[in-house]
């Protein structure tokens, strides 16, 4: 897809009766912050799940289904998983090589820049793939409070930290929520920080990380389990299976005639 650069510059933002902007636009418009999970979203399966599965671990699953069921934290969840990976690095990273991504981030992320809106990558997952995937599609990331000067050369990230070593992968977790404590990578705390900064943010997302934080968007794209959570709740959202069908929504507007 390409972007009209007229369209772009030349669009007029839809306005009330006494010249207002309204909220209800559905386009991406200038300081919007798009607030964009990773795995099962950027990449088009869950990583830790890619490589649980890889290795066979039947307890990695265990603590899986814990997570899920609320019996233990995320970060409880991560730390056990990846702490059962026993792979020289070499080979964790030629696994990680090997999974898909959605091409069509990239055309999100191109078309925040030109329009002058806010892209965030948040996940609970950790920095090390998400690093090295994003790299795959030729972005550099960056610290996630960097958005707020609408970087053109890095994406703004926040994520889990790890260390990808000889001897095992060491987690850490920088950006919990010690109040909380659900999740390793707190992303409402993310979203209630930065909001300030911007007119309006849009969250794209599938799992059950999401959900806390999605709930304090302005407008949500959910699959899988979060779109299960925003039915089960009655909420409204914006379905979607791959980032074209978001690009669809938001950058309508801006497509080349």
């Amino acid at each position: 897809m390409t972007l009209s650069i007229r369209g772009v510059i030349g669009y007029h933002l839809p306005v009330n009766a006494i010249g207002e902007e309204r909220d209800t636009r559905r386009h991406l418009v200038k300081n919007d912050l798009l607030f964009v999970d990773f795995d099962g979203t950027i990449s088009l399966i869950d990583t830790g799940i890619a490589v649980i599965d890889a290795l066979d671990l039947d307890e990695a699953w265990e603590l899986e289904h814990q997570w899920r069921r609320g019996e233990i934290d995320s970060m409880q969840c991560l730390a056990g998983q990846w702490g059962m990976v026993d792979l020289p690095p070499r080979a964790v990273y030629r696994m990680i090589d090997s999974l898909e991504l959605d091409d069509e981030f990239s055309v999100l992320a191109e078309a925040a820049i030109e329009i002058g809106a806010g892209l965030v990558v948040v996940s609970d997952g950790l920095d090390f793939y998400v690093d090295r995937m994003l790299g795959r599609l030729g972005w550099q990331t960056c610290e996630g409070d960097e958005v707020i000067n609408r970087p053109r050369h890095c994406i703004p990230r926040f994520a889990n930290h790890a260390q990808v070593t000889d001897s095992g992968i060491r987690i850490s977790f920088p950006h919990r929520n010690r109040a909380c404590d659900q999740c390793g990578n707190c992303k409402r705390a993310h979203l209630e920080r930065l909001r300030e900064h911007f007119s309006r943010v849009i969250y794209i997302g599938d799992g059950h990380s999401d959900l806390c934080a999605s709930r304090h968007a302005d407008m949500v794209f959910a699959k899988a389990a979060l779109a299960a959570d925003f039915d089960a709740a009655g909420d409204a959202y914006t379905p979607f299976e791959t980032l074209e069908d978001v690009n669809a929504v938001l950058l309508a507007p801006y497509r080349a005639q």
